[in-house]
């Protein structure tokens, strides 16, 4: 039994009955967050976006107080990419959007996630020493746990809507490379999390340095990527369309900002060199804060939630700088993950609220975990393994902070 159990914990060779388990345990683990659920107030907007799909409708029902709607000549629309409208839209059509729970439907899709990265580890040839480990360090020292904890908003549901396509990605990547799937899954992801575009650095390298086509061979690579990757796109620019009058108009610039974010749009727009400096700041340095007020400032108000720093939140990122992967591997993740950080860090905002890291990380952590994966020396597991433990434990103390202190007085 103890063996048993060893091997559970390992990841060793798991079958049908040991994938039932983890699935069983992940759910266990998160009855808070599928009770966090029905303490709030309001409806996720793709669910009631698939509503309106549902009825054949692009505008959504008129919510006041539900400030990312945009009011655009008369009907209220959602800005954000359609896609998790449209993973939603099977569960609306036979449950009705009001029966469906959100979050008990990302907790299937994060045991998707789980497997799927499972399998990229193995096919990236991970030492089974720290597999498990970093599949923890993934889903539960990273932004993830967050984002999945608070998949009734909007933005952590396209987050986890976007990583089952990173991941599938990467599994075909590593796997097959069918390159109409490829493009397939890219533009998937993009019309959930639109900087996950930069995914197509990695089919786009295989195939230019591939050293077993030709030129017609390669043509014909590309020509089935982008083909597929278009088709998908043209799906998010017709919907513009029809909203806006324009396939490039997102509506971004018709949301109402509240706060500091209205304060950044009504005077530097949604992009701009502004905001360098201040996500530069939140991505690579800030870190874990607290906050603290009352008298003498002794009592504790709340985490700070602009979020914690990628090496701060989970420092075994680091290793990713290690190249493990392939020459050609290791430089387009790395060329891709600086491309979505740096148009990142020209957006308006660095993903608040958030109560630890980044969640605007999650459009790359696929990326960097793999990095992290097969860059860690065998004689540096126990480094590895000590800043996972202290990236969850960060983790916790940040979930305890903020949900106790929202709904529960301990302080």
């Amino acid at each position: 039994m103890i063996a048993y159990i060893n091997r559970l914990l390992r990841f060793e060779n798991p079958g049908k009955k040991e994938w039932i388990i983890y699935f069983v345990c992940f759910l266990i683990l998160h009855v808070p967050a599928l009770y966090n659920y029905y303490q709030k107030d309001f409806e996720n907007a793709y669910l009631l976006f698939a509503q309106s799909l549902s009825q054949g409708k692009l505008t959504m029902p008129s919510i006041s107080y539900y400030g990312d709607l945009i009011h655009f000549k008369g009907n209220y629309y959602l800005p954000y990419p359609p896609m998790p409208a449209f993973i939603l839209l099977p569960f609306v059509l036979i449950f009705g959007a009001a029966n469906c729970n959100i979050v008990l439907i990302a907790l299937a899709m994060s045991c998707i996630n789980l497997m799927l990265l499972y399998k990229i580890f193995i096919r990236a040839n991970v030492d089974p020493r720290i597999l498990s480990w970093c599949l923890l360090a993934f889903f539960f020292a990273t932004p993830y746990w967050y984002a999945f904890f608070t998949t009734h908003s909007v933005y952590a549901f396209a987050h986890i809507s976007s990583l089952v396509f990173q991941l599938l990605c990467l599994h075909e990547f590593f796997g097959k490379r069918r390159m109409w799937l490829i493009g397939v899954l890219i533009g998937c992801s993009m019309l959930c999390r639109q900087f996950t575009v930069f995914y197509l650095l990695l089919p786009v390298a295989a195939i230019v340095f591939s050293d077993e086509k030709n030129i017609s061979e390669k043509l014909k690579s590309f020509g089935s990527l982008f083909f597929s990757f278009s088709v998908i796109v043209s799906v998010y620019l017709f919907i513009n369309f029809q909203r806006f009058g324009n396939p490039l108009d997102t509506g971004y610039a018709y949301i109402i900002y509240q706060g500091e974010l209205k304060d950044r749009v009504d005077l530097y727009g949604v992009f701009s060199h502004k905001y360098v400096l201040f996500n530069f700041y939140s991505f690579f340095l800030k870190g874990f804060n607290i906050i603290f007020d009352g008298q003498g400032l002794l009592s504790i108000k709340d985490m700070d939630l602009w979020g914690t720093s990628i090496l701060s939140a989970s420092p075994f990122v680091i290793f990713g700088l290690r190249r493990g992967l392939s020459p050609l591997y290791f430089r387009s993740f790395l060329l891709a993950i600086i491309l979505i950080i740096t148009g990142t860090l020209f957006y308006h905002n660095n993903g608040f609220h958030q109560v630890n890291a980044m969640r605007f990380a999650l459009d790359f952590f696929p990326l960097i975990m793999v990095l992290a994966a097969t860059g860690v020396r065998a004689n540096e597991y126990w480094i590895f393994r000590s800043m996972v433990v202290y990236g969850v434990f960060l983790n916790v103390v940040a979930f305890v902070i903020h949900y106790l202190r929202h709904y529960f007085i301990f302080m």
